[in-house]
């Protein structure tokens, strides 16, 4: 029944995603396209066609009931589909003029040129200006360049490479790997595109050396996915430039394209998987190993540790009076010895670790609300710079959701905190323009009176 169950939520999510939230890219339906893409029919796939026999799967089975592990996640993955729909529909409810003003919207986005305001953005080329500086000054004391160098003159097998990561890659500095993770994208989109329409080369200098520290510090992560998804969001967001609708056709050159930028990654970062096999490598990176992270995590609680009512949360914990110990480190020392990368799900499995069921649900629907509210807050004046950028922070930020709690992505993933800093540099760019317009009328009054 469970099983049904699962698949049930699923057709419904996918038919909910065609029928009423159209063939347009949101906030919304990027939430729902990316967990129906990798939890959605590949998920029934894996649970019960590629996971049985698998070392993972029979770990598991000798270690407790395997079948009520299964139970949970099932009921688990309705429960979030069905809880990411009401999430969205609570938002259209609650604001329906807005949500008929995000459908003409959308409806006109092909016809619509791309809108990026009357005066040029100071605030945002100084605060492009700042990130240049502050990323610049990261990437040269802790010469990430050498160390791209050196992963790529690393000789050997997969384990080879992971070992020199494990030891090099990545910044040290906390406020760096999140401002590259979910802030520079955002920013290199808003500035590129008010540069190119308004024709300011400042900006557009300052966006080019913006781009190209980011692409270093993708790179310096020395993983697979940053820069891949980097450059993804870059193609996402030049579609998003000419059209807002997708087709079966567009989908098909979607998975082409994302196949062709992943493919020279692999085969950088796994030299021994041959050409042929690459695709492969590919599909069980993305599909199997996000669901066999979240079936380890079913698995662990409350089987093995009680949930953590809050604990898993550190300021929650602090609160509590108890030692903040991350699940993902916890399944890494049940299922793995402790050693390797960590696990990470996505991020009902981290709801699930600390409130059960209640915790899958309340997050799901918290998910639905939050990617809505930015659709009827961003997207109701069609295409802007501002819309795309956000889009593209939104998409990040979904990524973020696909590994890890939703809190880390919402802040540090940046699906609700690049929009927020979006709204304030627009706010005190108004500000500051309302207070040019007063300047400027006071010293034309002065001079009136003085002719006078």
């Amino acid at each position: 029944m469970s099983y049904i169950a699962a698949g049930l939520a699923i057709s419904c999510a996918a038919l909910y995603l065609w029928c009423r939230l159209g063939r347009y890219v949101t906030a919304s339906s990027i939430l729902l396209g990316f967990l129906l893409l990798v939890h959605g029919p590949a998920y029934l796939v894996y649970i019960l066609a590629r996971a049985p026999g698998s070392t993972i799967y029979e770990s598991i089975n000798g270690a407790q009931d395997l079948q009520a592990v299964i139970l949970s996640l099932n009921v688990s993955i309705a429960l979030m589909f069905i809880g990411m729909i009401v999430g969205i529909e609570l938002v259209d409810r609650l604001s329906p003029f807005r949500a008929r003003q995000l459908r003409a919207a959308l409806q006109a986005w092909n016809a619509q040129r791309i809108e990026a305001g009357h005066h040029r953005p100071w605030l945002l080329a100084g605060v492009v200006a700042l990130m240049v500086a502050f990323m610049a000054t990261i990437s040269i004391s802790e010469h990430h360049l050498s160390v791209i160098r050196g992963y790529l003159a690393v000789v050997g097998s997969e384990f080879d490479k992971i070992a020199y990561r494990q030891q090099f890659g990545g910044s040290q500095s906390y406020p760096y790997r999140v401002l590259l993770s979910s802030l520079t994208p955002m920013l290199i989109v808003w500035a590129g595109l008010s540069a190119w329409i308004q024709r300011w080369w400042l900006l557009s200098l300052l966006t080019v050396g913006l781009f190209a520290l980011t692409i270093v510090g993708k790179l310096d992560t020395l993983s697979k996915a940053p820069a891949a998804l980097f450059i993804i969001q870059l193609v996402l967001v030049g579609f998003l430039i000419r059209r807002n609708d997708v087709s079966w056709r567009v989908a098909l050159a979607g998975l082409v394209a994302v196949s062709i930028i992943f493919y020279p990654v692999i085969r950088v970062a796994v030299p021994e998987v041959d050409a042929w096999n690459t695709l492969g490598f590919l599909y069980y990176r993305i599909f199997d190993n996000s669901n066999e992270a979240a079936l380890e995590f079913f698995a662990t609680f409350p089987h093995h540790m009680p949930h953590g009512w809050g604990a898993n949360i550190r300021p929650v914990a602090y609160l509590l009076g108890r030692v903040y110990a991350p699940s993902y480190l916890e399944v890494l020392r049940l299922w793995h010895g402790g050693g390797g990368s960590s696990v990470t799900a996505m991020f009902i499995a981290d709801a699930w670790v600390d409130f059960s069921y209640v915790g899958v649900i309340v997050f799901s629907v918290l998910a639905g609300t939050i990617c809505r509210a930015i659709d009827i807050l961003f997207l109701v004046r069609g295409k802007t710079v501002l819309s795309l950028a956000v889009l593209a922070s939104t998409f990040i930020g979904v990524y973020h959701l696909m590994i890890s709690a939703l809190p880390a992505a919402l802040l540090s993933g940046g699906l609700v905190s690049g929009p927020a800093i979006a709204v304030m540099i627009l706010k005190v760019q108004h500000f500051l323009d309302g207070r040019s317009k007063i300047a400027a009328v006071a010293s034309g009054q002065t001079s009136n009176a003085e002719l006078r």
